[in-house]
């Protein structure tokens, strides 16, 4: 069976994009720093395009915006409207369309690679849903083994709060769950500066 990964993402116009990052480094260094980021995700995904179908799962701009990116998708389509809630219902609905289980990924952490992923479709093997926590209360990664699309409505969106809020849904309907290792996202300038410490990048 097919897999499914979607790949959130918004089109790096200045100003647009990583604004609590702009506000220290600027809008047109925070945007050049996310327009890298789109294309180092979408590179982690790259061993898994054998079995897995790579969404290129867009904002912010028409899909020929993305041009420089779609070779490394397997197809481009655009979010709704909506809050995240609804775009992730959306964007699950339209995964598992195209074959399950599947994931769900932003492009503001740079701490993924192929096997994480990997590791996360083994756990949908054996669990309803999995999720990459970030220390921040939200998560890098969620994923589902079939349609749960009550998973996102009710939801403390972009809060300490958002993981909890999952979990306690998952807790509700008796849905089984795993915990992938922790990931850093980056939206500050410190997140940023302390990603290069520990990656001893520069």
């Amino acid at each position: 069976m097919t897999k499914s990964v979607l790949v959130f993402m918004k089109y790096p116009e200045p100003g647009q994009v990583k604004t609590r990052l702009a506000a220290s480094m600027g809008s047109d260094r925070a945007a050049e720093l996310y327009r890298c980021w789109i294309g180092d995700v979408l590179g982690v995904l790259q061993p898994l395009r054998d079995t897995t179908h790579i969404v290129g799962y867009f904002v912010g701009a028409p899909a020929e915006a993305f041009r420089e990116w779609h070779g490394l998708a397997d197809s481009w389509r655009p979010q709704p409207p909506g809050d995240l809630g609804q775009r992730l219902s959306a964007g699950f609905e339209l995964g598992f369309e195209l074959g399950g289980p599947v994931l769900a990924v932003g492009t503001d952490c740079l701490e993924m690679d192929g096997d994480l992923l990997l590791a996360a479709f083994e756990d949908l093997s054996r669990h309803d849903a999995v999720f990459g926590p970030t220390p921040d209360g939200g998560y890098y990664l969620v994923g589902l083994a079939m349609p749960r699309p009550a998973l996102f409505h009710s939801i403390r969106w972009s809060s300490p709060f958002t993981l909890a809020d999952h979990l306690e849904r998952c807790r509700e309907q008796g849905w089984s769950v795993s915990l992938l290792p922790a990931r850093h996202d980056i939206d500050t300038e410190q997140d940023w500066h302390e990603y290069l410490r520990r990656t001893e990048r520069s």
